[in-house]
């Protein structure tokens, strides 16, 4: 059978995962969705956080949200009717992409 060698080697991968150190669930998460190294710290930021932040800083319809290993949040949003592509640091600065 030609599927049973995947599915030792996905068999393989989850031990593989699992012998790391645990993370807690939004960290699991975003390792897995970002694919952070097991040494990146992963703060407990939430997009709810993050779009409070981005709608203060007046940015509107924000979606795509990314959180990346650094603990940068990325989204694309609305400000004064153009759509760009916003950030946020770990320290709460809310900038457009690129600045």
């Amino acid at each position: 059978m030609k599927h049973s060698g995947v599915i030792a080697i996905a068999a393989l991968a989850v031990l593989a995962l699992s012998a790391q150190a645990p993370l807690a669930g939004n960290a699991w998460a975003q390792q897995m969705t970002n694919n952070c190294d097991p040494s990146d710290h992963l703060d407990n930021t939430t997009i709810p956080m993050a779009r409070q932040k981005f709608e203060a800083a007046g940015y509107s319809q924000i979606q795509g949200y990314r959180k990346g290993c650094d603990n940068y949040w990325h989204a694309h949003a609305m400000k004064d009717g153009v759509a760009v592509n916003v950030v946020l640091s770990p320290d709460g600065n809310v900038m457009t992409e690129g600045d």
